[in-house]
């Protein structure tokens, strides 16, 4: 039962650090952007650089949503309620 559930948490953490195709696709279009082409040695090191910056945008913006589970509704003020 143990390394069922060991194997289930190793592919968990494998899917959580997998990069959609879709950030791949952004990544590469950044780096052509910026003037660094497919020939370039330093292409791989750039898209590596964007998708890393993705991945970290979304492990902040969840943590933030993690410590703010409940979202304030801004329609009824504090000093509205009796």
């Amino acid at each position: 039962m143990r390394r069922f559930m060991m194997a289930g948490f190793a592919l968990l953490a494998l899917c959580g650090c997998a990069t959609p195709d879709s950030v791949q696709r952004q990544a590469a279009i950044n780096c052509l952007a910026v003037g660094i082409s497919e020939k370039d040695p330093q292409f791989e090191t750039c898209t590596h650089a964007y998708r890393r910056s993705y991945m970290e945008d979304r492990l902040e913006n969840s943590f933030h949503d993690a410590l703010n589970a409940v979202p304030e509704d801004r329609r009824i003020q504090h000093q509205w309620v009796y």
